[in-house]
């Protein structure tokens, strides 16, 4: 397409040309066999649907000429680079603060009873005060002497409302799995088993509980074991020696005892001063190294030091359960220490989820929309531009018309420039040596041609490779080999 001095699009015979031969394809498309059609339009179906792309946003001074009631539409637009400065900085800000591990300090409190029914003391008791005792079903349980075991813990609140607020957990949040182990039983009186475990359900996930409740027969005090293993953030782990000794750190998570690792080889100068990236056995380094090493590559340091880390010791609790009392309460209470994850990053990661979620595409549709109403507008112009140009001097639009249509010839077919008459050619040598010329209008007509044979261009080699790749899935179809 080819702009004149006042902008609007003109049909050049190059241009012409190119159109001509796209319709001629098109038409020996549209003459192919059924099934080269029906293949065809597989293909286009399968192809991905090719984003449109936004049309170019005039420069504010020329969209202040085109409309002038854009002063408070360029506003806007400063305040938007601000808006999205400051959004990128906080983003920026909150990836970094997600990727460091923020843990909270908490205390969990254990509260276990235990609660006896069906026993023969009851029943004595029952039947004194005139009560006819529950018989005894084998097959339900009823009237058999039984006994429950619970065993309950809460988070106690630390004072600060922020955290008291938002970091609230359940019981069952705060265990990886709990084993109960029951002793005294014999086995052939209760088949019940005397080892009871639980494990988070993850599909589907189960409902975070505030204690957890066993039945059991029987009518004669037992010991039991209650062995609690925590879930903690960050994981931590069990330091075994000669590791422990080295660093002095029983229990933590892997990248503190990491970092306790690299400040002990600091401190002891163990790394080489001629290759740093080689460790000596040097200063009790030597204690977690293979003693057929005489050196330790630095990358293999996390390697060796996983050997030394096992699985945190368990929290277990004694508890005795008693039979001649209606509900018995283990006289102390157990605050165990635990480290759990900030609530506040979790609502980090819901923020960042917002920032790409469909507010986000909102926001891209209505700044396409802006644009392509700004790019109709400076075509509109354009086109009244020229329209009123050639109603009030047609002659002389004509002329300006032709001579500028001979430039776009010159242009696109690559013609001499410099001698006028030459080869074409309608631009002299001491024109070119003028500033002034390349300010005329015909420089932007110029670009727009360009622009446009280029896209033609391009236009016919997508075209050529998609009638290939469809010449190449017919011949596939057919059994024939592709080209």
């Amino acid at each position: 397409m080819s702009v004149l001095s006042t902008g609007i699009p003109a049909q050049h015979p190059a241009i012409q040309q190119v159109q001509q031969q796209q319709q001629q394809q098109q038409q020996q498309m549209s003459q192919g066999t059924p099934q080269a059609l029906a293949g065809k339009r597989k293909l286009d179906s399968e192809q991905p649907e090719i984003k449109k792309q936004r049309p170019p946003m005039p420069p504010p001074h020329v969209l202040a000429s085109l409309v002038p009631e854009s002063a408070m539409f360029e506003e806007l637009l400063k305040m938007e680079q601000k808006l999205d400065w400051t959004i990128l900085r906080k983003k920026a800000e909150v990836t970094d603060a997600i990727g460091k591990p923020v843990r909270i300090k908490r205390t969990m409190r254990v509260y276990i009873s235990n609660t006896a029914y069906n026993q023969a003391w009851q029943k004595d008791e029952e039947v004194a005060a005139g009560k006819e005792p529950m018989s005894v079903n084998v097959e339900t349980g009823d009237g058999i002497p039984s006994w429950n075991l619970k065993i309950e813990g809460r988070l106690l609140d630390t004072g600060n409302l922020r955290i008291d607020k938002t970091a609230k957990r359940k019981f069952s949040q705060c265990l990886k799995h709990m084993v109960v182990e029951f002793a005294n039983r014999d086995m052939s009186t209760y088949p019940e088993g005397n080892i009871v475990e639980w494990h988070p359900r993850t599909t589907p996930p189960a409902a975070p509980l505030d204690g957890f409740e066993i039945k059991r027969r029987g009518d004669q005090p037992i010991d039991c074991r209650i062995i609690m293993h925590l879930d903690q953030y960050p994981d931590k782990f069990k330091v075994l020696p000669p590791l422990c000794d080295m660093i002095g750190i029983a229990e933590e998570s892997r990248s503190v005892v990491l970092s306790a690792v690299w400040k002990f080889i600091k401190t002891v100068g163990a790394q080489d001063k001629d290759d740093v990236t080689k460790l000596l056995p040097v200063g009790g380094l030597q204690k977690i190294m293979d003693p057929k090493d005489k050196e330790l590559p630095f990358h293999m340091l996390p390697e060796v030091v996983n050997r030394y880390l096992t699985a945190p010791s368990p929290v277990i609790l004694n508890y005795k359960i008693q039979v001649d009392q209606d509900r018995s309460v283990c006289p102390k209470v157990f605050d165990i220490p635990i480290e759990i994850e900030d609530p506040l990053k979790t609502k980090s990661h819901a923020i960042l989820s917002s920032l790409e979620g469909q507010p986000m595409k909102e926001i891209m549709s209505a700044e396409d929309d802006v644009a392509t109403l700004a790019y109709t507008i400076r075509t509109s112009r354009e086109k009244r531009d020229f329209l009123l140009a050639f109603s009030k001097d047609p002659a002389n639009f004509i002329n300006r018309w032709l001579a500028s249509q001979a430039r776009d010839l010159d242009a696109i077919l690559g013609r001499q420039i410099g001698v006028a008459g030459e080869n074409g050619g309608n631009i002299r040598e001491e024109d070119l040596r003028r500033t002034d010329l390349f300010k005329m209008p015909w420089v932007e007509e110029a670009v727009t041609i360009h622009e446009g044979r280029r896209q033609a261009e391009y236009a016919e080699r997508v075209r050529q490779i998609q009638a290939e790749q469809q010449a190449n899935a017919a011949r596939a179809g057919q059994g024939r080999p592709p080209r």
